[in-house]
């Protein structure tokens, strides 16, 4: 081909390539840069407007965020409370979860119940319950009482036990209450009367002075009555477990179980339980200073309150005279007579009153007097009263000779008059002889006595030279 049209040929390549490039250029741009107006306007119908057509969601909705949050609050809330309840009981029990049995009422007189007590500490152990020490007073034990354990007791028994139960005392108690209280975590309780009779009125003037402390409202009162036979042959069926049922049933989750309590005689069969509480150190150290000035003396426990034999009173205390001078030639000298006894301290005095809280004035009998009287003008007697201010012994109502009273300071106001039974206990297990009325002909059976009579006999076996006769008794 010439060389002219090969030239014209690649012309004419070129502008076609130059014109299809700018053709699609401009049909590129239409598309893309350049909507119609009507797209345009359909597009704006289409997209809302976000400036000035915002919908509002409906009232519901936002109720319903609120509650999820009111929700989250609260399961917050109450995870807290939990939290700190867990702490306030890990400080007072050493566990996530402190659960008590709360004696509110336990009768008879302090020797029989604090053996109560202490069958009431091994079972509360046996439930996985701490034990709330009670209050003490008018020798008695009980959560409403006057004054604290440890007035009449010392913890010895308490620490040398820890293996069998846990113990709080009723401040530590009452502090837990308070803390669970600040928290809004009132612990829980019911009340479970435990009786061997429920004719008996023993527990109907026992109050609870918790019921504004604990919250009751979801577990009603209960009631369970179990005969009391002292001989264990004539118990049908195993008695403790028999009172762990009736501790357990219904009450696993409730934090305190406050019990009134009144039996007569245990049931728990262990060598520990048998051992008494030992007294506060204060009444030991009282005591052992006026045996030092008895000795030597001969003590006597004579429990004249509801012996039937009346007439055999007189007669009673002439046997004990010549029971008391027999010793004395044996001894080689002159024995003081320390004489612990319900018959009043002060006699027939204007200030007299019977020591022991269950027996009344009005029932002395002309026997009774006679029978104290024989005594003193036969031995030289010495007894105890306590100490009152603004109220003096008054000596010149008492018998001129024979008749010796030593004034114990009360240590605690208001006074309380039965510190003068743990004292008057006290000394006797100091003597270097005791006497006790032969029971049901002389005096009435009494667990005071047993334990004076336990505690002689220990101190004897072990070896004490100041216990020369154990025990024994007068008769007719």
């Amino acid at each position: 081909m010439p060389l002219v049209a090969q030239r014209s040929l690649r012309r004419y390549i070129v502008l076609l390539f130059i014109v299809a490039i700018v053709l699609y250029y401009i049909l590129f741009s239409r598309h893309s840069t350049s909507p119609s107006s009507s797209a345009a306007d359909s597009l704006s119908s289409e997209r809302p407007n976000l400036a000035s057509e915002y919908i509002k969601p409906e009232q519901h909705g936002a109720g319903q965020l609120e509650t999820v949050l009111h929700v989250d609050r609260a399961l917050l809330q109450q995870r807290e409370r939990e939290a700190r309840r867990r702490q306030i009981d890990l400080k007072y029990c050493g566990r996530d979860r402190c659960q008590f049995v709360l004696p509110v009422a336990i009768t008879e007189q302090e020797s029989k119940a604090q053996e109560h007590f202490r069958h009431l500490a091994f079972l509360s152990g046996a439930l996985d319950r701490t034990i709330v020490l009670p209050n003490v007073h008018s020798s008695h034990l009980g959560a409403c009482r006057h004054f604290p354990f440890s007035f009449y007791y010392d913890n010895a028994w308490l620490n040398n036990n820890r293996r069998f139960f846990r113990y709080l005392t009723m401040e530590d108690f009452r502090d837990w209450i308070s803390e669970r209280r600040e928290i809004d975590a009132i612990p829980t309780s019911r009340e479970l009367t435990i009786d061997i009779n429920p004719n008996f009125k023993f527990l109907d003037n026992a109050n609870n002075c918790f019921k504004d402390l604990l919250d009751y409202s979801s577990y009603p009162p209960t009631h369970f009555t179990l005969e009391d036979p002292e001989m264990f042959s004539k118990r049908v069926g195993n008695y403790t477990e028999m009172l762990l049922e009736a501790f357990q049933q219904n009450q696993e989750d409730v934090d305190v179980i406050s019990l009134f309590y009144d039996r007569r005689f245990g049931y728990i069969e262990h060598p520990e339980v048998e051992i008494p509480l030992p007294y506060n150190n204060r009444w030991e150290q009282l005591a052992d200073q006026i045996a030092e000035q008895l000795q030597p003396f001969v003590a006597i426990h004579w429990r004249m309150e509801r012996l039937e034999a009346l007439d055999n009173l007189v007669p009673c205390a002439e046997s004990l005279v010549r029971k008391i001078h027999e010793i004395e030639s044996i001894h080689q000298q002159p024995l003081k007579v320390f004489l612990l006894t319900d018959y009043p301290h002060l006699l027939r005095t204007s200030k007299a009153t019977p020591e022991s809280m269950s027996f009344k004035l009005n029932e002395l009998q002309q026997q009774h007097h006679d029978a104290i009287q024989y005594l003193y003008e036969h031995v030289d007697v010495t007894v105890t009263t306590l100490q009152r201010k603004n109220q003096p012994v008054p000596y010149d109502e008492l018998p001129a000779k024979n008749w010796n009273v030593i004034t114990v300071p009360p240590y605690a106001k208001p006074a309380d008059p039965s510190v003068l039974g743990i004292v008057d206990k006290l000394v006797a297990m100091r003597a270097q002889y005791f006497l006790a009325g032969e029971p049901g002909v002389c005096a009435k059976s009494s667990s005071f006595t047993k334990r004076i009579m336990l505690e002689r006999e220990a101190a004897f076996n072990a070896g004490d030279p100041q216990i020369v006769v154990p025990v024994d008794t007068f008769s007719l």
